[in-house]
């Protein structure tokens, strides 16, 4: 991740970036699944140009699979890459110098894009639950990028229905 990360912001200094690891939901699962893709997010504009960047790298990447896309030809078990829009103002944090999803963005995250497909349902429920059990989550930011994803009655009810 540090590494893909490393490549973007030297070849593109200007661009904003939110990279991360499919893998740091599994805390959060109640039915685990593998998860290894490493997530690169990025400005409508640019992620094309990030696309055919990694691609001409030779990475295995996607731009912007969609839940068929997925079910067919990704292993989400091996280390592809995925190039997604940045949603703007979305909620991020730097850990050791990369740029990163709160913890908040994710779980909306996880119930809005289609490549969080195989974790929405009820495990999306369990997955909120758990975060709101074992974390502290700004209920404002999170409330805020919500309304931005256009989830936020869904969360609310899913937060009342358990009890948070």
């Amino acid at each position: 991740m540090k590494e893909v990360y490393g490549l973007l912001q030297s070849d593109f200094p200007f661009a904003k970036f939110c990279v991360y690891q499919g893998d740091i939901i599994a805390p959060l699962q109640h039915h685990l699944s593998s998860n290894r893709i490493i997530y690169v997010e990025t400005d409508r504009d640019s992620a094309e140009t990030v696309f055919n960047f990694l691609k001409d790298k030779n990475h295995d990447v996607y731009l912007r699979p969609d839940k068929n896309m997925i079910y067919r030809y990704v292993d989400m078990d091996s280390r592809v890459i995925f190039v997604k829009n940045l949603v703007s103002e979305a909620p991020m944090q730097e850990v050791s110098g990369v740029p990163m999803p709160t913890l908040e963005k994710l779980l909306v995250d996880i119930l809005r894009d289609t490549d969080f497909f195989y974790l929405q349902g009820s495990e999306s429920g369990r997955i909120i639950e758990n975060a709101f059990n074992l974390y502290t989550i700004n209920r404002n930011r999170f409330f805020r990028y919500a309304d931005r994803r256009k989830v936020k009655k869904e969360l609310s009810s899913i937060l009342e229905n358990s009890k948070k």
